[in-house]
């Protein structure tokens, strides 16, 4: 499984990877992170009465290794005023690379970046904080043929904290 990022129209990455080249915009990244929960009360005795917070969203976290991106994106992290990020997981199918899960993200600011390294090239990781968030799972068969009845498709609007449709 690989992961290729595209952050805003401007930001031209270093991929080579057919269908998410840097000259369209798509870095490499090594691993993605987000999640999402709410609190649930469930009284004793009353299972069937349980009270939901509202949810609480994280944000988007990648990590990657140092590159000529690394530079525009510390820019974002330091004067960033928001643009729409799209990271895409892959796999491969034969020949090709097969996107199976596309996550998108509006109005998006880098809010965190750090560095490390231990001797070889550094380490980033890149904090994203987003006002609206999509996830669309491409659906497989135990062939790994496209099974459209095994898709999904989540849309969330945090500053109206609503699904979207």
């Amino acid at each position: 499984m690989s992961a290729y990022c595209k952050f805003g129209s401007t930001i031209k990455g270093e991929s080579l990877a057919e269908g998410h080249k840097g000259t369209d915009g798509w870095f490499e990244v090594n691993s993605v992170q987000w999640g999402c929960g709410r609190g649930i009360s469930t009284p004793v005795g009353g299972s069937s009465k349980r009270e939901a917070s509202a949810p609480s969203i994280s944000e988007v976290t990648i990590t990657k290794r140092m590159d000529s991106v690394s530079p525009k994106l510390v820019l974002e992290a330091l004067a960033g005023t928001g643009e729409d990020v799209t990271i895409e997981l892959v796999e491969t199918a034969g020949k090709t690379l097969e996107t199976f899960l596309t996550v998108t993200m509006t109005n998006t600011m880098v809010s965190g970046y750090s560095m490390s390294s231990a001797g070889d090239r550094p380490s980033e990781s890149f904090t994203f904080n987003f006002t609206k968030i999509k996830l669309e799972y491409k659906g497989y068969d135990d062939k790994h043929k496209i099974d459209s009845n095994k898709a999904g498709k989540v849309e969330y609007d945090l500053a109206a904290a609503k699904e979207m449709t």
